[in-house]
């Protein structure tokens, strides 16, 4: 069962991380786009994971505006291509 993320708070930032392959040695994180419940994210970063190897990761701040709208998609694009969608709850 799914339990919603809490983003009612006013001084805490709610970072979600994914992992995938093929982010580290990119020229710049504009390559990478995010977008939860179709809103574009703010990439805090996006490269190499650095305890596991040929792991990456990508920080993503959740913007407040997803507060209780429930089930909604993220979305990963690197370099164009665009990963597999998953979902997350607010």
């Amino acid at each position: 069962m799914a339990v919603p993320i809490d983003l009612d708070r006013d001084t805490a930032s709610v970072v979600l991380v994914l992992y995938g392959t093929g982010i580290r040695g990119l020229s710049a994180t504009e390559a990478v786009e995010v977008t939860i419940g179709g809103e574009p994210a703010e990439i805090e970063y996006a490269g190499e994971q650095g305890q596991w190897p040929g792991l990456d990761q990508v920080n993503v701040l959740i913007p407040r505006s997803l507060q209780a709208r429930g089930e909604v998609e993220v979305g990963l694009t690197v370099h164009g291509e665009r990963a597999n969608p998953c979902e997350s709850r607010f």
